[in-house]
Order: structure tokens, then C-alpha cells, then sequence
């Protein structure tokens, strides 16, 4: 007796193996062990987190001016959250503040429940989404497109306009990039009004929630009270800085946030435009910004210097709307 162990023809095991033999036999197929594996299950998702508490914070220009502030996690602007395309944007919120407040992006192709909108409560989808004075909320979104986004407050709470709620501070920005893209120096540069809450003079044209009032002038004022030192103290305090190299490409990302236009002039760089030209130079090195607009400029400078960048609408930049690049010579290797 042969005691081999038999497939039962009436089995699934004896109907695949006939019919990989008829198969065979006609040449129809070319069978590997691999052939007979089932599709591995698909890749998970990578997921970028990010947590994020809207809160209150002073923003101090020094001699009792000061601004209070609303604010994504203590700063103006908020977080910049980066993500590649292809990856999960996972966002979770508290409101820390006592009254309704919530995320919304300039994303596409997201949820209903994700918009952070009037129109989640109007519908009764996604109503958490604009969160209460205590509450949380996760947003998730899939960005399919690389460039430059933002996220602010769509609350118009306590009998305010939206826009208040944005121009109190409530706003950052959200770099998308292409899973392939060269390692590159990015910065992000709002442009806004500054919000309601405020106490002495305090500057009414705001750039990264920063601001001189009086613009060149008062700086040049603070030189000859105090030298360069004094100059170098208002970095960072009163006036938005970002430090660079000769040569040295930087992604600059410059977002008008407000309720008027604004433009951006950068003395002496090359600065041209990726977003809305398409990689040609803005003429006379002028960036037209609408209310609400944004573009990417990649910014190069070819000579050393402590050079300022502004908005030409000259008038914003005497109420404000200054800044430096301090540019040195790479360090020799």
C-alpha cells in the first residue's frame, strides 16, 4: 500500500495545482514559487505628527509696548509643519483660550470633518473641529501637491470677525515637498497687520509678528544712541533677521497674511520667483503680494552686508515692515 498522503481532487489545494498543470502545458504561463505568494499587504503610511496648543502670549517690543497675542504654541507666527507628499499630516490641537478656536489649512483634496470651518457645525459634520474653550481635536490631511501652504483660526467667536482671530496671531505655515527634492535652506516670512489687543506703540505693520515703528529711521536712531550693538539687540526682538551666506541659495516662503496688500523688496539679492512666475525674476525685484497670497522666492545674495528687506509699500515700512539679512563671507575650508 502506498501511504503518500493524496489531495483530494474535490480540494481547493488539487483544483490550484490542476490547474497550474493545465496551464503549464499550454505554455500560457511561466510559474515561480513567488507566482504562488499573495501580494504582500501595502506599505504603511508614514505619519507626521504634530501637537499644537492655541494659547495666549505677549509679544513685548520693549518700553511697555506690547501685544497680546493668540498664538499656535507661544509665537507668532506658529509652528511651520513640514510634510512630503505621499505622507500623512496628522495635526492634534488643544484651545487653551476661552473662546471657540480652530485649524484650517490651504490644503486640498481634504475630509469634510478636516476644515475646521463654520460649515462643519452648519452641517453637523466634523462640529469639534471648531473647538471649545477646553477642547481638542486631531485634523488629518494627505498633501498631494509640494509648495507652500498655511493654516490659521476660521472662528469669528466673541462677536469678532474672522480676520481678527487670524491677525490676533493665530497663523503658521506648512511646507509640502516633494519626496525627491534636493536638500535646501528654507524660511518662512509673514507679512500681516498686527491684532487688537495691544498696549502703547506698538507697530501697526508686523513681518514673522516683529516690527520697528518708525522703520529705518528708528534704526538708524537706535545706531547713533547706542552703536551696532544696540542695533544687533533689536534683532530678533523688534526686527525679523535671517543670517546668510555669500552665494548661499535660501527658499524664501512669503505669505500676506492681512487685509491689505503688501510687497516684498530684499536690497541687493537675486530674487526669484518659483511659485507664481514659474522661476523668472519679479520686476525690479518687487514681490506683489494680495491679501491672502503667497510665493516662494529663491533668494541669493552675491555681496556681504547687513541688507534690509521690506515691504515697498513704503508707508507699511515706516509703520513697521522692516528686516536685515546679515550676509558674510563663507568660512574658508
Amino acid at each position: 500500500m502506498n501511504d503518500t498522503p493524496r489531495i483530494r481532487p474535490s480540494s481547493p489545494g488539487a483544483r490550484l495545482m490542476v490547474a497550474v498543470v493545465v496551464l503549464m502545458l499550454a505554455g500560457g504561463l511561466a510559474v515561480t514559487s513567488a507566482a504562488l505568494l499573495r501580494e504582500p499587504a501595502a506599505r504603511a503610511e508614514r505619519v507626521r505628527t504634530y501637537d499644537l496648543t492655541i494659547q495666549a502670549a505677549d509679544i513685548d517690543y520693549g518700553n511697555g509696548n506690547v501685544w497680546h497675542a493668540w498664538t499656535f504654541d507661544g509665537t507668532v507666527p506658529g509652528p511651520t509643519l513640514r510634510v512630503k507628499v505621499g505622507e500623512v499630516l496628522r495635526v492634534h490641537v488643544r484651545n487653551e483660550l476661552d473662546l471657540v478656536h480652530s485649524f484650517h489649512t490651504h490644503l486640498t483634496n481634504y475630509d469634510f470633518e478636516m476644515d475646521g470651518s463654520q460649515a462643519n457645525v452648519v452641517a453637523d459634520r466634523g462640529a469639534g473641529g471648531m473647538i471649545a474653550p477646553g477642547g481638542e481635536y486631531t485634523y488629518e490631511f494627505r498633501p498631494t501637491t509640494a509648495g507652500i501652504y498655511y493654516y490659521h483660526c476660521h472662528s469669528s467667536d466673541g462677536g469678532l470677525m474672522i480676520s481678527q482671530h487670524i491677525l490676533q496671531g493665530l497663523y503658521g505655515a506648512i511646507i509640502v515637498e516633494n519626496p525627491d527634492d534636493p536638500p535646501i535652506r528654507h524660511e518662512v516670512l509673514f507679512m500681516a497687520e498686527i491684532g487688537h489687543e495691544t498696549e502703547g506703540d506698538v507697530p501697526p505693520f508686523i513681518m514673522n509678528g516683529l516690527g520697528l515703528p518708525g522703520g529705518e529711521a528708528t534704526l538708524e536712531k537706535v545706531y547713533h544712541e547706542g552703536g551696532f550693538e544696540a542695533v544687533q539687540a533689536q534683532l530678533g526682538r523688534t526686527v525679523p533677521f535671517f543670517e546668510a551666506k555669500v552665494g548661499e541659495p535660501i527658499l524664501l516662503h512669503v505669505i500676506n497674511i492681512g487685509n491689505l496688500e503688501h510687497t516684498l523688496h530684499i536690497h541687493s539679492a537675486t530674487h526669484t520667483s518659483l511659485g507664481v512666475l514659474g522661476g523668472r525674476p519679479w520686476p525690479a525685484n518687487v514681490v506683489p503680494l494680495p491679501s491672502g497670497a503667497a510665493d516662494t522666492i529663491l533668494v541669493t545674495f552675491s555681496q556681504p552686508g547687513l541688507w534690509l528687506f521690506h515691504c515697498h509699500v513704503v508707508a507699511h515700512a515706516d509703520g513697521g515692515m522692516i528686516g536685515v539679512f546679515p550676509v558674510t563671507e563663507p568660512e574658508q575650508t
